[in-house]
């Protein structure tokens, strides 16, 4: 993997500070590379998010990924360009399609709203924590943890989603649906489907 230059630059400055080993300079490097990438995407997405008028909904969205993914885990590209690129494009993407699917009748929400709840703690409870093969989950005891926190957390979406569904506020629905949409979204990247979508982006070859 090749770095950019200010990654191989701080890494380089912080272990002749630390007198670390060469073998840890790249796994710092790496880490810089990946926490650079992961900051730039989310503030990309969210300058996306506001030209479009929908930054509230594509803030929602990143904060759920972030919940979601950080205990059940999921499909993800092995660059962090690539998945940078579709944090940028997926969630103003969802959060655009909320609003526009918050002009439909109110019927419509709560179909979309009963499927993602459906979906979501089904997938949590027969797929979560699904670890990738760089960083296995080994310990059945961290496995299990995580698993209860992953429900937890689709536990307390659900009854946002319902809360909502109820509320009269102008932005309830809209936030409604970006919930859901971003819900289902992050179900299927804990399938085998949601996989292979990934493992496509990454066999796709740039210039």
């Amino acid at each position: 993997m090749s770095y950019l230059f200010f990654s191989k630059r701080w890494a380089n400055y912080l272990t002749v500070k630390t007198g670390l080993s060469h073998e840890k300079e790249l796994v710092l490097t790496y880490v810089i590379e990946v926490l650079t990438l992961n900051l730039l995407s989310i503030a990309v997405a969210l300058i996306l998010g506001m030209l479009l008028g929908v930054l509230p909904g594509t803030a929602a969205g990143i904060a759920i990924a972030f919940l979601f993914r950080h205990s059940a885990g999921g499909a993800h590209s092995n660059s962090p360009w690539r998945c940078g690129i579709i944090t940028v494009t997926v969630y103003p993407a969802i959060a655009l399609l909320a609003m526009k699917l918050s002009m439909l009748d109110k019927s419509y929400a709560d179909v979309l709203t009963a499927l993602a709840i459906i979906v979501g703690l089904s997938a949590i409870i027969l797929l979560a924590p699904v670890d990738s093969p760089a960083a296995p989950i080994i310990s059945p005891a961290r496995r299990k943890r995580l698993k209860i926190s992953a429900l937890i957390i689709m536990l307390i979406l659900s009854m946002l989603l319902i809360v909502l569904s109820q509320n009269q506020w102008i932005y309830a629905r809209q936030l409604q649906l970006c919930i859901a949409v971003s819900v289902i979204w992050l179900s299927f990247m804990l399938t085998r489907q949601g996989h292979k979508m990934f493992s496509y982006v990454d066999n796709i070859k740039i210039g």
